[in-house]
């Protein structure tokens, strides 16, 4: 056992009651933390049973965590919460504080709200595990083991509550560890890309509606995902989609910034990267543009809604005009880039069709007989799309014989080959 296991400390704390728990809630520093607090087995007292929500912690997610701690200036990280037994943790209330208080907005304080104020202290030997923020804990605990350059140490906020090593102690603790991992939810995708500042792409996304015309007003659907609404006739796509067009670019194709996706979210890039990045987003769809005349049509038109009228309907219409072809498309751009440059790998996708009603789109991307979008096919027919680009990775035979079992037709051919 380490030496900070083994020593007193004294945690400034605020008491609080929910329910029928009592708890506290601490600022303890981010090594101690490392130190002292252990991951949520003592849960269960079956040994696979701890051992399996071991495993849930994702070694990627501790390697995020852990870089998001050494290089963001503006780190923060909600409340651990933390089930302690064992040991003699102690609650001391700061009751003495109204008589020192000399400023009248303190003079009146009650009793209820001055016994909520003190610290909690804790002799060393108690046993702490985490029941919410496992992932932030392993984070941590690698931060701290590859060696921590702070000066102070970073403090966070920890959320102490009882547990017993009995069978109802048990099987409280595990209710709250299962009502704190069910309830929270993650950010969602439209708040990210409005209010994220450190996401590469929520940023770029922001850059191309705010500071182009390209995206302008009602040019873009404002929908965190990719169903655009049946009833809109202006826009090109839905912001969800822009987002992953922009997320494509940045982790596929092949340019000097390229770079995972976990590291494009959480680490905001520097502004001349920013800036980079940008300016590589509004060059793609600038390529686009110059390569394909319906999109030259689109972003050219002052109302954009008979663009769209002629090009996405019950008919069918064009493929760029969907949400799933445009990140079809770009999928397929950014393999092209493997090989050529960006501009040059927009205009070897401008050969390929786009008329949803032929092929290789009728029957993969659009249901000829029900009129309808279908979305389940999307490797297929990318990969359709490159074998006529030459650059598909299935052989020819896998390809036709994936064609023919997802359209249904074993009659069916693969389209030319266009170069």
């Amino acid at each position: 056992m380490s030496k900070a296991k083994t020593e007193q400390i004294a945690l400034p704390a605020l008491r609080g009651i929910m329910g029928d728990w009592v708890f506290y809630s601490c600022l303890m520093d981010i090594v101690e933390i490392s130190d002292r607090v252990q991951y949520a087995a003592e849960v269960h007292q079956n040994k696979q049973l701890s051992d399996m929500i071991q495993r849930q912690l994702k070694t990627g997610r501790s390697d995020q965590i852990s870089k998001y701690l050494k290089t963001q200036p503006e780190r923060f990280f909600n409340s651990l919460v933390v089930a302690t037994y064992g040991g003699d943790p102690n609650w001391h209330a700061l009751s003495d504080i109204r008589s020192k208080a000399k400023k009248p907005d303190l003079k009146d304080l009650d009793d209820d709200t001055i016994g909520s104020v003190g610290f909690l202290t804790l002799r060393g030997d108690e046993k702490l595990f985490a029941l919410d923020g496992q992932h932030r804990l392993a984070g941590i605990k690698k931060t701290v083991k590859d060696g921590l350059d702070q000066d102070p140490h970073d403090e966070l906020s920890v959320i102490f509550v009882a547990h017993k090593e009995t069978a109802k102690g048990l099987e409280r603790t595990r209710r709250l560890f299962t009502t704190l991992n069910k309830t929270a939810r993650p950010v969602s995708k439209g708040d990210i890309i409005a209010l994220d500042e450190d996401d590469a792409m929520a940023i770029c996304v922001r850059r191309l509606i705010e500071k182009t015309d390209m995206f302008a007003g009602t040019r873009v659907a404002f929908v965190a995902s990719n169903n655009m609404p049946v009833k809109n006739t202006s826009s090109l796509t839905t912001i969800g989609n822009l987002y992953d067009v922009l997320t494509i670019l940045f982790t596929n194709s092949r340019f000097d910034l390229k770079k995972k996706k976990a590291d494009l979210q959480r680490v905001r890039p520097p502004d001349e990267e920013l800036d980079a990045y940008f300016k590589y987003a509004k060059s793609y769809f600038t390529a686009l543009r110059r390569n394909f005349e319906e999109l030259d049509e689109f972003f050219d038109a002052e109302d954009s809604s008979a663009v769209v009228g002629e090009y996405r309907g019950s008919h069918g219409g064009n493929a760029l005009f969907r949400p799933i072809g445009l990140e079809i498309f770009t999928r397929i751009v950014a393999t092209l880039t493997s090989k050529m440059s960006l501009a040059q790998a927009v205009k070897q996708a401008a050969l390929l069709p786009r008329d949803l009603n032929e092929e290789p789109f009728a029957d993969l991307m659009w249901d000829t007989s029900t009129s309808t979008m279908l979305n389940s096919h999307k490797v297929t027919l990318r990969e359709i799309l490159l074998y006529m680009l030459d650059c598909s990775k299935y052989s020819e035979g896998k390809l036709l014989d994936r064609y023919r079992r997802e359209t249904g037709d074993d009659e069916i051919e693969l389209p030319d080959q266009l170069v």
